[in-house]
């Protein structure tokens, strides 16, 4: 099935020829003129519907956007949880159960540990944990004894971590306050973090000659650790709305870039854009596309192949 799709294929891209058409008057073209009018006019090729879905054609209507692009950075996860708490027995005496260590995971509420209060009666007491969260530090056992003001656990809150990164001069100016940040670790090479900047340093480190920015970072399934270092992204956002194209829309034409309009069900322009920005999966536009125009942006490369095609038969080749 699959070699046939890829003969029906070939067999559209050579009887694409006989289906072009120019959208100029017609009139035969002095040669003299003929480059100036290759620049100049608009280019119009023609493609059956059948052919269309046959090479699974996708065309959008063009919109006006923002448009983002990303400065990559390397950081680490801070040694320390943002938001951590110390907790201490309520009275004082001897811990006759421990429900919780190190690692543990806990509720609000949940029981930590029991102590039998020192008071000369039988009075056992249970330490709850304040917060929700994760267990990093458990500071005694059973039959040690405990006061009201030393620490028996740290309960740390894992799902919001801080991460340092270090951001070079030549891009700091593109750095602000709230920015969105994707965050990748090696250890979970398939999943996508995701913060804010909270912090932009007012220094610069002489040896480095790079600028302190830390984030605030979500981490719902625990699965960074406080020290881990990553690798991540800091996403810039362009000033106003302009339209915005995936890149898969643009094509490279004699140094030209071109884009694809579907100007009729069985009808399409090669038009010439100029760029003002791109990123890795989208391209913003200075000019040559208007909002609401209906634009190819998967599978054009046949119309580009025959855009070639017939720019080489009339001499506009570059």
């Amino acid at each position: 099935m699959r070699i046939l799709k890829l003969s029906l294929i070939i067999l559209i891209s050579f009887g694409l020829g006989a289906a072009v058409s120019r959208s100029l008057s017609g009139k035969a073209v002095p040669k003299a003129e003929k480059a100036e009018v290759c620049h100049e006019e608009a280019e119009e090729l023609k493609l059956s519907e059948r052919a269309q879905e046959l090479i699974a054609l996708n065309t959008e209507k063009a919109r006006l956007g923002t448009f983002s692009k990303s400065i990559p950075v390397i950081g680490e996860i801070a040694e320390d949880a943002e938001t951590s708490v110390h907790v201490v027995s309520p009275v004082r005496g001897e811990i006759t159960e421990t429900k919780a260590g190190i690692g543990s995971v806990v509720k609000e509420g949940d029981v930590l540990c029991r102590v039998s209060e020192m008071n000369g009666e039988t009075a056992i007491h249970e330490v709850k944990a304040p917060i929700a969260g994760t267990v990093i530090g458990a500071f005694a056992k059973v039959k040690d004894m405990v006061d009201t003001v030393s620490s028996v656990y740290t309960i740390a809150d894992l799902t919001k971590l801080s991460a340092t990164f270090d951001v070079y001069e030549k891009d700091i100016s593109g750095i602000k306050l709230g920015q969105k940040v994707t965050i990748h670790s090696i250890a979970y090479p398939d999943k996508v973090f995701e913060g804010a900047i909270t912090f932009i340093s007012h220094r610069v480190d002489e040896n480095s000659n790079t600028i302190k920015v830390r984030a605030l970072v979500k981490n719902p399934d625990n699965f960074l650790k406080l020290g881990m270092f990553v690798n991540a992204d800091i996403m810039i956002e362009s000033e106003g709305r302009a339209i915005v194209l995936p890149k898969g829309a643009v094509y490279t034409m004699n140094s030209k870039k071109v884009v694809y309009i579907k100007t009729a069900s069985d009808k399409f322009e090669a038009r010439e854009i100029k760029v003002r920005d791109e990123n890795t999966r989208e391209v913003v536009l200075a000019e040559g596309v208007s909002e609401g125009e209906e634009v190819v942006v998967e599978n054009g490369f046949l119309l580009k192949s025959e855009s070639l095609r017939s720019r080489m038969g009339d001499g506009c080749a570059e």
